[in-house]
This record gives C-alpha cells, sequence and structure tokens, in this order.
C-alpha cells in the first residue's frame, strides 16, 4: 500500500482534526496563561518544555493506545492475518502503526515547539530530554494498545483504552498506586513528575525509571505476536517476554523506589558571568547587565549597615540563586535571586534580608522585628519591609474571627513602628546601644522569652 493510501485508510487521519485542535487550544491559550506565573527570571527551554508537556503525557498516550487497538481490529476484521503474507507480521503491525505513532509524536512535537515560540527561546539539547522520553514511550503504547486490538474487539478495546491509559497515567502520576509514602508510582508512569527549575536537566535515571516498565511490556508484548507458530518458539517467546517484563519493571521500581516526590534532577553547565573579589558575585551570563549593578548594591548596603553598628559576616561569594536551582549549598556563600530582585526592584531588600541576620533561628518576635525594622531603614527599605511584616490584607466580611486576627495584627505592626520610631529620635550613640542591648535579648536562651 502506498504512502497516500495508507493515511487515507489510518485512523489516525480522522482522528488528527480533533487531537490537534485541543493540543493548539491548549498550547495557545492554556499555557500562554498559566506559565507566566510559575516561569524563572530567565528563559530556560528545558523549562518551558516540561511545563508544557506536562497535560500531554497522558493524553498522547491515550490516543495512540486507543487508535492502535482500533488499527488492529480493522486487519483483523479485513483477514489479514489469516492471509498467507509473504510480509513478517511486524512489517504489517509497522505499517498499520506509524501513521499513530506520527499524530502521537505530532502532538508532543506541537506542545513543545508553540510553548518555544510564544516565550521567543530556542530550543537546546538538555530540552530534548523530556520529549525524547515522551516519544519513546508513545511507541511502546503503540505496541501495547495494537496487542489489546489483537485480542479485543476494536469497539470495546480502543475506548476502554482511552480512558484507562490516561487515567493510569494520571493516577500513577499523581502517586496514588504508591503506599507508605512512598513516591515510586510518580516516577514510573511516563508522566515526568514536576517541571525543571532554571539550569536544572533531568537525570538519565529519572528518564529510564519512566521508560523501562512501558517499554519492557510493549517488548514483552512483541516477542509473542511475533513469534513463529512452532509450540517450542511459543514456550520460548512466552518465557522471555515475562522475564523482559518483570525485569525492565523491577529495574525501574529499584531505580526510582527511595526518590522524593521530585525525581533527582542535574545542573546545566550555564555559562555565568563574575564580577569582583570579596565578594565576587556571579550571575547566569544572559542577566550579565545586572551584575556591577548587583555587586555595588550589595557592597552599599553591607558597608551601611556596619557603619551603623549592625555585624556583617561580608561573604565570600555571592551567587545568583538561579544557578543553584532548588538545591544550593551553604556556607560562606550567599545564594539571592538577584535578577529577580533586580527586575522586581527589590535587590537592596534582599541583600538586607541576607546581611542582617540574628543570632538564632527561633528569636523573640517582638524584638526580632524591631531589630529588623531599624536594620532596614538603616538601607532605607523600612516601608518595604513593615509591608512584608504586615502581610496579605484581606477583606473579612462577616467573617468575625478574621477580623479580630487581622485587628492584632495591624496592632502588632503599630508597636512595632512606633517603638521603633521612638528609638530613630534618639542619638547614634543611642541608637547603636539600644540595637546591641536588644540584639543580646532576642534569642530565648540568651535571656529573652519565646
Amino acid at each position: 500500500m502506498n504512502l497516500r493510501a495508507r493515511i487515507r485508510t489510518s485512523s489516525a487521519l480522522w482522528a488528527s482534526p480533533l487531537v490537534i485542535a485541543f493540543t493548539l487550544f491548549y498550547a495557545v491559550h492554556i499555557f500562554g496563561v498559566d506559565y507566566p506565573d510559575s516561569k524563572s527570571a530567565l528563559p530556560y527551554a528545558p523549562e518551558v518544555v516540561s511545563y508544557a508537556l506536562q497535560p500531554f503525557y497522558g493524553l498522547t498516550y491515550a490516543v495512540v493506545s486507543a487508535l492502535s487497538a482500533w488499527e488492529a481490529g480493522r486487519l483483523t476484521q479485513d483477514g489479514v492475518w489469516r492471509l498467507a503474507s509473504v510480509r513478517s507480521r511486524l512489517s504489517i503491525a509497522a505499517g498499520a502503526l506509524w501513521p499513530v505513532l506520527a499524530l502521537g509524536w505530532l502532538m508532543l512535537a506541537l506542545a513543545a515547539g508553540l510553548a518555544l515560540a510564544q516565550e521567543g527561546v530556542a530550543p537546546t539539547p538538555g530540552s530534548l530530554q523530556l520529549p525524547a522520553m515522551a516519544a519513546v514511550l508513545t511507541l511502546g503504547h503503540c505496541v501495547i494498545g495494537f496487542t489489546v486490538g489483537r485480542l479485543a474487539p476494536r469497539l470495546l478495546a480502543a475506548p476502554l483504552l482511552a480512558v484507562g491509559v490516561f487515567y493510569l497515567v494520571a493516577f500513577a502520576g499523581a502517586g496514588q498506586f504508591s503506599d507508605g509514602g512512598a513516591n515510586w508510582s510518580r516516577h514510573l508512569s511516563g508522566s515526568y513528575a514536576g517541571f525543571l527549575a532554571f539550569g536544572e536537566l533531568a537525570t538519565w535515571s529519572s528518564l529510564a525509571a519512566h521508560v523501562l516498565p512501558t517499554i519492557g511490556l510493549a517488548a514483552g508484548l512483541g516477542l509473542l505476536w511475533c513469534g513463529s507458530r512452532s509450540t517450542l518458539t511459543r514456550v520460548i517467546a512466552v518465557v522471555a517476554a515475562c522475564l523482559v517484563t518483570a525485569g525492565a519493571s523491577t529495574t525501574a521500581y529499584r531505580i526510582a523506589s527511595d526518590w522524593e516526590e521530585t525525581p533527582p534532577t542535574t545542573r546545566a553547565h550555564l555559562p555565568t558571568a563574575c564580577a569582583g573579589e570579596l565578594p565576587r558575585v556571579c550571575v547566569p551570563r544572559q542577566a550579565d547587565q545586572i551584575l556591577d549593578r548587583a555587586r555595588n548594591t550589595i557592597t552599599d548596603v553591607t558597608t551601611t549597615l556596619g557603619t551603623a553598628g549592625v555585624h556583617v559576616d561580608m561573604p565570600r561569594k555571592v551567587t545568583d540563586s538561579l544557578l543553584e536551582g532548588r538545591y544550593r549549598t551553604t556556607g560562606t556563600e550567599w545564594h539571592l535571586p538577584l535578577t529577580q530582585a533586580e527586575r522586581d526592584g527589590a535587590l537592596r531588600y534582599r541583600v538586607l534580608r541576607a546581611a542582617g541576620t540574628l543570632p538564632c533561628a527561633h528569636p523573640h518576635r517582638a524584638d526580632a522585628s524591631a531589630l529588623r525594622l531599624w536594620q532596614a531603614h538603616q538601607v532605607g527599605e523600612d516601608e518595604r519591609y513593615l509591608e512584608g511584616l504586615r502581610g496579605d490584607v484581606i477583606d473579612p466580611g462577616n467573617d468575625t474571627d478574621l477580623a479580630r486576627i487581622q485587628r492584632a495584627e495591624d496592632a502588632r505592626v503599630a508597636h512595632v513602628k512606633a517603638r521603633v520610631n521612638a528609638v530613630l529620635k534618639q542619638t547614634d550613640t543611642q541608637q547603636r546601644s539600644w540595637y546591641r542591648t536588644t540584639l543580646a535579648h532576642v534569642c530565648p536562651a540568651r535571656g529573652g522569652t519565646p
């Protein structure tokens, strides 16, 4: 059968308008609304792709499984398997399945490609990891769906697979099949759990955990219906199929059995730009235009606090947290959202919070608020600190408990502000004395009360 005839007779042709229309709707409308609230301060292709593909894993697998079952039923109805064809079963199946596989891959490509186009981000080798994983799994679901379609009527197999695969991937991806607080089913579902943050890449083990169970099952089923008709060969095929399926699934489980909700990631080798010494300030090269301003701000804030009497341990290095991802080192380095803070106009405040630390993790609340407000005043960030201290103001409506809580918070903030205003009316020497005395009693273990 020639190419044109193959496409014209395939179920992928009549399913494609609805499938592509949904893909385009999501990519153009839903993604464009949801992603801006979640994206990093700098464009990063793997992050864009991981976010765009999230709703398409289960949908793509469900579509290709159902259509593959339909194609298998059509071949059975046409009596193809009863004919003494010179072509192998594998060749016949491949001829029927490639339009379905192409449709599944088109869904993935449209989802990722349109998202990248909307964000104006060029694809990178790292951004191809998740589409490649999904493409391999799409092939596996084609084989599984085709096998089910050979064994069950297509009018029954196709809709059941469409619903079953979709919900199986969704529930497994949500960890519903794990017990005892384990998360292994999330990492074997074929739906990559979570999103890649700026500078992160999926590890090969996290990709393998998703691929192995489905591909192992597909390979096992393929061995069963591609073998010859002799009894010995069938027995060998059954044993081999069981070993392949069990081995792949067991390996995947061993890989992911002790993972948290978020799979392990690795750091991409991102180009960086750095300036100065003590502190040495580093940001992604994409944001090198803020480098001098960031270092000047860090130096200015720390110097101002030191002059006012605040002890500041000057860091050896200050790194933009975009370069560190979700897993950051500690020690003589600061990790601050320099790029995001610069865009928000909050860089001085971020540096203040890093520099103006207190000597304990759980200080006396009233004293700590007063000390931090006094520090903020020294660098001109007192209003921003008060906004953070006040928190979100919510209209309590008829909720008397909420109204009471907000009145109490307003009174607390007003008390802190009045206390610091009184201190600010004193001389610089008196202010430093108040700061040292209050700092000495801010921790419960040092004489304060929690």
